[in-house]
This record gives C-alpha cells, structure tokens and sequence, in this order.
C-alpha cells in the first residue's frame, strides 16, 4: 500500500466533496430564503447553460474544418441552444420538475451515506451508528418530500431547503469522520511497516552473528 498516493487522493476527493457540500448548503438557503422564485431562477440558470453549452457546440464545429461526416456538433448545438432558448422563456416547464430532481439527489445521498455506515460498521469503525441515524433521517425526509403534505409549493421548497443544508452540514461532518478514519489507517499501516522493519534488521542481525 502506497502511502503517499492515498494521502493525496484523500486530499482531492476531501476538497472536492467540501465545495460541493458548500455548493448544497448554499442551495438549500436559496431556496428557504426564495421558496417561491426559486424553481424558476434555478431554471433560468439551467436555460443559459444549455444556450451557452449549444452556442459552444456550433462555434466548434465550424471552427474545425478537418470533420465533414461523423460529427454531430451542429445538430447538438441547436439542440441544446433551442431547448435552452425555450427554457428561458418558458420556465415554468421545468419549474415542476425542480423539486423531483433536487429530492431525487437527496434520497441518492442518502442511500450512500447508509452504505458507508454500513462500510464503518464493517470496520468496526466508532461513531458509524451516528452516520446511520443521519442518513435515515434524511430518507425520512426524502419521503415526507415525496408525500408533500404541505401543499403549497412554497412550503415543499423550504423543507427541502432545509434538508439540503441538514445534508450539506452533516456530509461535511462526515467528511472530517472519514479523514480522521484514513489518518489512523495510516498510522496503523505505517505502524506495522516498522514493526515488519525492525523484525527484518534483528533477523539480519542474528544472521550476521
């Protein structure tokens, strides 16, 4: 096992997963403090993606001469800067599908953090029940948005807001959990590599006697 590589993979995925957890928390105020606009907003921003991502596709594929058959960079782009222009203008169309989608990535978090919980438990990991219980609490959440016994839209949006800030804090939680839980699988392996070491050199010692 290389040490070194795993550190800095720890490293990497550790600072991917805080800004996109920073990325959740800051959605989930979004939509507290904009329950009511903020499916649309969301919307209009997925618009202008698509129309910039379209717009790029069709600069491409002018710009490369060298592909006559076989690319699909003109098709694709006024595709994408069609369904963009249209979302834009209409935003409502996607607006009702805004809550699905978010519930959607929510309920997904949630299944992996009982996995990982599960992966703790199997390492006899401390503080795994705990990782469990958030990510029971959040499949309850999950449901009850699915339900949607609120009724109004607005009220629908707020609760998930606040599940995505609840799911946010707690990954961020787990994040610093997991990164406690690989720098004492460092130590221990880095502990049996010297004791592995010393038993070597009193081998060789004896040998040379």
């Amino acid at each position: 096992m290389d040490i070194n590589n795993v550190k800095n993979k720890t490293k990497e995925v550790t600072r991917e997963f805080m800004l996109l957890n920073i990325g959740i928390v800051l959605l989930g105020i979004f939509l507290v403090i904009f329950p009511t606009d903020s499916a649309l907003i969301i919307c209009c921003i997925i618009g202008v993606i698509l129309s910039l991502w379209g717009l790029f596709k069709i600069i491409e594929y002018f710009r490369i001469k060298k592909e006559f058959f076989g690319s699909f960079s003109l098709v694709q782009g006024c595709v994408l800067l069609c369904f963009g222009i249209y979302i834009i203008i209409r935003p409502e169309f996607l607006a009702k599908m805004v809550a699905i989608v978010l519930n959607m990535i929510l309920f997904i978090g949630a299944i992996l953090k009982l996995q990982y919980a599960l992966e703790f438990a199997r390492f006899k990991s401390r503080g795994w029940g705990i990782q469990a219980i958030g990510a029971v609490l959040v499949i309850a959440a999950c449901i009850i948005a699915f339900l949607n016994p609120f009724g109004a839209a607005d009220f629908l949006m707020i609760f998930i807001g606040i599940s995505l800030i609840f799911d946010g804090v707690w990954d961020l939680i787990t994040m610093i959990y997991v990164s406690k839980f690989v720098k004492n699988i460092e130590k221990a392996v880095k502990s049996t590599l010297k004791d592995e070491e010393m038993v070597d050199a009193e081998y060789t010692d004896e040998g040379q006697e």
